[in-house]
């Protein structure tokens, strides 16, 4: 995946990140939201991404994205 498109999935998880600021818990949240909506190859994406330091997150994106794979099932974000 190209610069150009890892920035378009930033873009999105940044815009994700941003509306759920606010919710109880948004560091589950937007990392179900990411389980629920994105592909997993996008999921492995960001996440290779945000791991070799290709791509820059916010606090909040940082966290969800490394808790994609501990999610508990049941949350009301997951399906």
């Amino acid at each position: 995946m190209g610069q150009h498109e890892l920035g378009h999935l930033q873009k999105m998880l940044e815009q994700i990140a941003a509306n759920i600021a606010q919710e109880a818990d948004a560091e589950q949240a937007v990392a179900a939201h990411l389980r629920r909506f994105w592909a997993p190859e996008l999921r492995a994406q960001i996440k290779a991404a945000h791991a070799g330091g290709i791509v820059t997150l916010s606090p909040l994106a940082a966290a969800a994205v490394q808790r994609l794979s501990a999610l508990r099932s049941g949350s009301r974000y997951q399906q």
